[in-house]
């Protein structure tokens, strides 16, 4: 029977169902022994005689992909794969999988709720109360804005059909959008510069690249309004974050709500005294309904590969000489 990593540091944990397919299929399991992702080194030391690996939040480089000689397929517990490297992986043989659109939902939720955390300050109003006070914050309305998304996949057209609840008008910068999908989400596409100037909150949803890292900096957010709130649910590395909290501090921005941050755990301390800032650890998918999304879908991945057939969500698939077996 395969060996087979789990990196993922949520999987088995609330839905145990997963694990208990893997289990009684008699796989010999390594789980997660660090709580954290792991690096690369850390990676290669225990996917050493590994067949299979149900990969988190770490990093697959090329160096992982060539050190690990038995390791035939890579089943992303998530959507998203910039965190490995695609042609490491295909070069090695290592069959790369995902579960595509299984946290969309949840994400998408939590979008919408650090939108009208920023603009109404509900954060900032608990903590008033729970210290005795009695706070008259003002903020501003969802209702009837405009929403620019930046990226509209699964989880920006997710984001779109939610603002639209709100009387929203939806604005999208994706260049690999497909028109007749945008038509049919009742989205007007627009250039970045006009979406930044038009937006009252801006939600990023774009994967991280060498085209996108650091996108969002000091200049993108100078065109943005001062009332505008920009909501990151995607990957930190879009946005230069530095430049982010000086925007917030001085008002070129008015707000913000992270999900995702350059380190994790942040140092908190950088957010010192700016309530419109608002911040979350990275739950973006951490939902009941995506937990067993994510975790289903990949044990559905990595089984159909041992069993001998194609996994539903194939990403990357070597030549059939080049895939170990």
């Amino acid at each position: 029977m395969p060996t087979v990593l789990i990196t993922s540091t949520s999987f088995g944990k609330r839905i145990k169902e997963p694990l208990e397919i893997l289990q009684s299929k008699g796989y010999d399991l390594r789980l997660n022994d660090l709580g954290r992702p792991m690096t690369p080194p850390e990676l290669i030391e225990r996917l050493d005689g590994c067949e299979g690996c149900i990969a988190g939040l770490d990093r697959y480089t090329a160096e992982v992909f060539e050190s690990t000689s038995q390791l035939q397929i890579l089943a992303r517990y998530g959507a998203g794969v910039d965190r490995v490297d695609l042609d490491a992986a295909a070069r090695s043989g290592v069959v790369v999988t995902n579960t595509p659109a299984a946290n969309a939902d949840s994400v998408a939720d939590l979008a919408v709720g650090l939108m009208l955390a920023v603009a109404r300050g509900i954060p900032a109003a608990d903590r008033g109360v729970r210290d005795g006070q009695w706070p008259r914050m003002y903020g501003q309305s969802l209702s009837g804005k405009t929403v620019g998304l930046v990226g509209l996949g699964q989880i920006g057209l997710r984001v779109s059909q939610r603002v639209q609840g709100f009387g929203c008008t939806v604005l999208a910068h994706d260049p690999f959008a497909p028109p007749l999908v945008t038509l049919a989400a009742g989205v007007q596409m627009a250039k970045l510069d006009e979406l930044l100037a038009a937006a009252d909150f801006v939600s990023l949803h774009l994967p991280a690249s060498a085209e996108t890292a650091g996108m969002f900096d000091a200049e993108k957010f100078a065109q943005m309004k001062p009332t505008a709130v920009l909501v990151n649910t995607a990957r930190a590395e879009v946005v230069e974050q530095a430049a982010l909290i000086d925007a917030v501090r001085s008002g070129v921005i008015a707000g913000a709500g992270l999900d995702v941050h350059a380190e994790e755990p942040p140092d908190a301390g950088q957010f010192a005294g700016i309530d419109n800032i608002v911040l979350t650890p990275h739950i973006g998918g951490y939902t009941e309904e995506a937990l067993r999304n994510m975790a289903m879908g990949s044990v559905v991945n990595l089984c159909a590969w041992f069993d001998g057939e194609e996994p539903p969500n194939v990403v990357v698939k070597p030549q059939p000489q080049d895939v170990r077996s």
